[in-house]
């Protein structure tokens, strides 16, 4: 939901707009670079995505698409699974994509994370806690990425992912996340 303040007729304010939290509402991509950009001087931008074109993020979904074959498409840069209901999924269909830079899988959704090292381009990748495991104990964590995320589900204690992302941080010679323990007596309760 948004919420527009800015006057309206008669001083009127307020409006309330519902955005379907499925909708990209955010950056559009204009040119492939700020050169294209400035040296093509566009007149043709369109604020909304073209349906004769399939989307280059997509996302895979038990209320969006139903496969990672029907998001699989030459012009895919961004790919989201989320959560599934089904048999978990392989992620072949998307193999070679030549724009593919982002990942995103909601845990336990992944057939086999080592195909993750399959997909070379990958610039970020936001995984579970049993996927980084896998793709670090292979030595399979791809070494094109800018960024990483852990995505933690549910009540876990913090101390593995901290290990867990230290160990990526490590991939690329990244300072490590510190722990400080604390130790005293906490007087008795007033």
């Amino acid at each position: 939901m948004a919420v527009d303040l800015t006057p309206g007729p008669a001083g009127h304010t307020g409006q309330i707009i519902m955005i379907d939290h499925e909708q990209n509402i955010g950056a559009g991509l204009r040119a492939d670079s700020l050169t294209d950009m400035v040296v093509n001087r566009r007149t043709d931008w369109y604020a909304g995505r073209s349906w004769e074109q399939p989307p280059v993020v997509a996302r895979v979904n038990v209320r969006s698409l139903d496969s990672v074959e029907a998001a699989a498409h030459p012009d895919l840069e961004v790919l989201g699974i989320g959560v599934w209901e089904g048999e978990p999924l392989s992620l072949a269909p998307v193999v070679g994509l030549p724009r593919l830079r982002t990942l995103s899988a909601y845990p336990g959704t992944l057939a086999d994370p080592l195909e993750i090292a399959e997909l070379t381009g990958l610039e970020f990748l936001d995984l579970g806690p049993e996927e980084w495991r896998v793709l670090l104990d292979a030595d399979a964590v791809p070494r094109s990425l800018s960024a990483a995320s852990i995505e933690v589900q549910g009540d876990r204690h913090p101390l593995p992912i901290v290990a867990l992302a230290n160990e990526l941080l490590a991939l690329w010679d990244r300072p490590r996340i510190t722990r400080t323990v604390l130790e005293g007596r906490l007087g008795p309760a007033a």
